[in-house]
């Protein structure tokens, strides 16, 4: 059964803040011990960027290429909520991506981060439970 595209929002967002923090920590330090650094939102969502682009660590990149793969991290952890789908490539080889028919009310700041920290936490369950996407 599908949940009313208007009650899916609501759904992430309703997610019992005690469990969200306790995952929450939990990846960071898994994080942390993976690359001996704290990581904030943005940090994650640069490092699923890269990944999600299949690119490798590049130490010098410009300030518009580490925005844009911070952009590609956004979409990609947000499509595993179903809030973005990816429809193709551009001439460069860059992922497009498509909003879906799901609409997001404007969310206040608090509940902007609590939705990314779901997607994010979605991103990496979809991705331990099959390591090779």
């Amino acid at each position: 059964m599908t949940l009313p595209v208007a009650s899916q929002i609501d759904t992430y967002l309703s997610i019992e803040a005690s469990l969200l923090d306790q995952k929450w920590r939990s990846l960071l330090t898994r994080l942390e011990d993976q690359f001996g650094r704290q990581a904030g939102i943005e940090a994650i969502l640069f490092l699923i960027g890269i990944q999600s682009e299949g690119r490798g660590f590049e130490p010098k990149l410009s300030k518009k290429k580490k925005e844009a793969l911070i952009m590609e991290g956004t979409h990609r952890v947000l499509e595993t909520l179903g809030l973005y789908k990816r429809v193709d490539n551009d001439s460069k080889g860059q992922h497009l991506w498509e909003r879906t028919d799901i609409p997001l009310p404007k969310l206040p700041l608090p509940e902007q981060e609590k939705l990314l920290r779901v997607a994010i936490l979605s991103y990496f369950d979809a991705v331990d439970k099959n390591p090779s996407n």
